[in-house]
């Protein structure tokens, strides 16, 4: 992955005005032999995104989907404040235990 533009390099939190994605010639072998699978994730090879839903995402949806290597798109009607408490919650939240 790669930024358009550079200042955001450092930046981890990625909104989708900051994500465009771009196909590319992939010159590998079959599609089906990479292995997506995060190190500590039981259970699956593909990466989870939940739906950016009010009825879907909220602050414990977000924090479980982080502990397994998913994302967790919080939804794009809420509150800025309640988004900044909710990310400040889940990057301090322990990575084993439920919260």
């Amino acid at each position: 992955m790669r930024f358009f533009h550079p200042e955001h390099d450092s930046q981890r939190e990625l909104s989708l005005e900051d994500v465009f994605i771009v196909p590319d010639y992939y010159d590998g072998g079959s599609r089906l032999d990479v292995d997506l699978t995060p190190m500590d994730f039981p259970g699956g090879a593909h990466p989870i995104v939940s739906a950016n839903m009010n009825g879907v995402t909220g602050k414990r949806m977000a924090e479980t989907m982080a502990r397994y290597g998913g994302f967790g798109v919080l939804p794009q009607d809420m509150e800025l404040d309640t988004v900044e408490r909710i990310v400040k919650h889940i990057k301090s939240a322990d990575p084993q235990f439920d919260t």
